[in-house]
């Protein structure tokens, strides 16, 4: 069976439109998944940023103002916009020399996709950690696959690529000993 020239610019007028937004669909497939990929990366990119400045502050107030501890087993870090204040507590930590605060130590509350970083009391010290609910690029959700309390082993996830390590670089630090 033969086709006429009409039949095949009838074909073609077809199937040229129905190629082309095949062809197009896969291109959006692929950049939505890139995009979906590149975006946890760079979330766990910058946790890991954020943690290491957020460390440095803590040592600095450390340093000024003698951290004595801090009020739950779990503590948002949602002070540290804080210019003033008064008695030895700031938010949930307390301190030593309290009129040596230097603060606002941030203009804004750290966050991690909207929600707060944590500090976690554990029986060797305190650790600075991003909160629940935070999805890591190795897909594991704080909260839901890594459960951060009193009992956790924070020199163990953050040697391990799959808890709590991003690239070499740790998404929790150790910020001071009891």
């Amino acid at each position: 069976m033969k086709l006429s020239q009409k039949n095949k610019r009838q074909i073609l007028g077809y199937l040229l439109p129905i190629v082309t937004a095949l062809l197009l669909l896969g291109l959006l497939g692929i950049a939505l998944q890139r995009y979906y990929k590149d975006s946890k990366t760079i979330s766990s990119q910058l946790t890991a940023q954020t943690v290491e400045e957020l460390a440095q502050i803590f040592k600095k107030i450390d340093n000024r103002c003698k951290i004595i501890d801090f009020e739950h087993e779990k503590n948002y870090v949602d002070f540290l916009t804080v210019e003033r204040f008064v008695g030895s507590e700031v938010g949930s930590m307390n301190l030593t020399h309290a009129e040596k605060w230097e603060g606002p130590y941030l203009r804004d509350n750290p966050t991690i996709q909207e929600k707060y970083f944590v500090i976690i009391d554990t029986p060797k010290g305190y650790y600075l950690a991003p909160g629940d609910g935070v999805k890591l690029a190795n897909n594991k959700v704080v909260g839901v696959d890594i459960i951060l309390d009193k009992n956790t082993d924070f020199d163990a996830l953050i040697s391990d690529k799959d808890m709590l390590l991003f690239d070499g670089k740790p998404l929790a630090q150790f910020i001071k000993a009891k």
